[in-house]
């Protein structure tokens, strides 16, 4: 009985071992070839001049602010 233990525990292991054997070879893979595809193109930043951001943006951080502060209330009852 314990033989039979054991002869499952070492399958059971062996099993484990193999599937995280060709895990990390499917990894290595999809990452040589994913290496391979070119970067896509980043979207420059919308900033002003000075760092700051532009005016078409200022009314949205504004009402951002104002929901944020609204649920922040509305939690804790400030």
């Amino acid at each position: 009985m314990i033989a039979e233990g054991f002869e499952l525990m070492v399958v059971g292991m062996g099993v484990v071992f193999s599937f995280l054997v060709m895990l990390v070879i499917l990894m290595r893979v999809s990452g040589a070839l994913l290496n391979k595809l070119p970067e896509p193109e980043t979207a420059p930043a919308r900033v002003g001049g000075n760092g700051q951001t532009s005016q078409t943006e200022q009314p949205q951080t504004a009402k951002v602010a104002v929901a944020v502060a609204a649920a922040y209330r509305k939690r804790h009852g400030a």
